[in-house]
């Protein structure tokens, strides 16, 4: 079987991985400060946060710069998803 030179993107830096680890660690907590809403968390704080997720990403890339964060939904209560 022949496989093509295929460029993998780079892995997330070690601090993306913290922040994601963190945000995991105190979902309870954020949950209760932002109910329902996305975030956005670098270096542990939340940077961004707000119903509409693609703002929430844009406000966090403006604030982060170059840095990679987090995006991170903080559900609070019981949610049905349907078709």
């Amino acid at each position: 079987m022949k496989t093509q030179n295929v460029q993998l993107p780079n892995p997330a830096p070690k601090k993306y991985w913290e922040d994601s680890r963190w945000a995991h660690e105190h979902s309870v907590e954020i949950s209760e400060r932002y109910p329902n809403q996305w975030i956005a968390i670098l270096n542990k704080k939340v940077i961004a946060a707000g119903k509409d997720g693609s703002k929430v990403e844009k406000n966090g890339a403006e604030k982060a710069g170059d840095q990679e964060f987090v995006i991170f939904f903080a559900e609070k209560g019981i949610h049905i998803y349907g078709n």
